[in-house]
């Protein structure tokens, strides 16, 4: 006769705490999102942490603490980013958009400390300073990486801003020791949000990664598309309605000046046309024959082909406003239409 014996398991009260909280901020937040923690120390996720105030909150835990909370979530669909719960990972709590997040984690990055092996993202500059190391080796060292330095006042000093590492090339060993004991931390860290729940749906991190701004633009793109098809189609919108009756009515007003047909609101249309007409003809005939034209009248058409250039204003001035000006016009008129007989 076999003898089994089933042991009970015991969980210890602290993990089961542990899930029962993680699975309280699930249900209380808009967006779950799990971020990737890689690399990055105590020192740069407090900072990361204190930048996120009011915005999000990063929880860090044990990743199978991290899939039994997700398990035990009443949240529809959130078991699903169970499944990128992987490698050292940590979650974030938000009611923000993730896109949104996803910007500004991108835009405000930690300094991290530069360690052998890594390649400089971009030039890294050793500013003069005082080291506040008495002379010793650590002169040596400085002269080793080719850092300039003397000693004054008891103490080294590195004496102008060098460039210990140029962009691309690899930071070494020596480098990177001399870098954090002169406090100088070049790198940057960004967390990355590798997957988030939010909507009922999980977003992964290619699709996270987008360019909000351009994305504006294109919209406001579309958008200009869709109002120059609404005009110019004549189909109405509450949005081009108006825009489609300025637009109707200016091609009625000019259509009517081409095939000459009278209406009392085009009186002025029609004078100004004939007036700008007869001021070309007159143009054309005095470089041919100068003579042809009165000399009252050519200096008339010079000081109108001399102000074509400037931009017209906005708002016609009201005529009974400039009595002197209407004198002129009816003058000018008077005197070309002694051009035609």
């Amino acid at each position: 006769m076999i003898e089994t014996s089933v042991y009970e398991k015991t969980i210890p009260q602290w993990k089961i705490d542990a899930v029962e909280e993680l699975a309280s901020k699930i249900a209380e937040s808009e967006m779950v999102g799990l971020v990737n923690v890689e690399g990055v120390g105590a020192k740069q996720l407090a900072g990361i942490r204190e930048s996120l105030r009011g915005s999000a909150v990063i929880k860090m835990a044990r990743n199978t603490i991290m899939i039994r909370a997700l398990e035990s979530a009443k949240k529809k669909g959130i078991k699903q980013l169970s499944e990128y719960v992987s490698g050292p990972v940590a979650f974030m709590f938000s009611d923000q958009d993730p896109y949104v997040l996803t910007k500004f984690l991108r835009e405000n990055k930690a300094a991290a400390p530069a360690k052998g092996g890594q390649i400089a993202l971009k030039d890294i500059l050793i500013p003069a300073m005082n080291t506040g190391v008495a002379p010793g080796p650590f002169i040596s060292e400085l002269a080793g990486l080719k850092i300039p330095s003397r000693v004054r006042g008891g103490v080294i000093h590195i004496t102008e801003d060098t460039v210990a590492v140029k962009a691309g090339n690899m930071i070494s060993n020596a480098m990177a020791q001399m870098l954090t004991r002169l406090g100088i931390e070049p790198m940057e860290l960004q967390l990355r949000l590798i997957a988030a729940f939010a909507d009922g749906s999980v977003i992964t991190a290619d699709s996270l990664e987008i360019d909000l701004e351009g994305m504006l633009q294109e919209v406001l793109l579309g958008h200009q598309y869709a109002v120059n098809l609404s005009v110019n189609t004549g189909i109405p919108t509450e949005e081009t309605i108006t825009m489609i009756i300025v637009k109707a009515n200016v091609e009625a007003r000019s259509l009517a000046l081409d095939i000459s047909f009278f209406e009392p609101d085009l009186l002025e249309d029609f004078l100004a046309r004939a007036n700008s007409e007869a001021y070309a003809l007159a143009a054309a005939i005095s470089e041919k024959d100068p003579e042809a034209i009165p000399s009252d009248v050519l200096s008339q058409v010079r000081s109108v082909a001399a102000a074509a250039p400037v931009a017209p204003t906005t708002e016609a001035p009201e005529k009974q406003d400039e009595p002197e000006e209407d004198d002129e016009d009816d003058e000018a008129v008077a005197g070309l239409g002694g051009l035609f007989g």
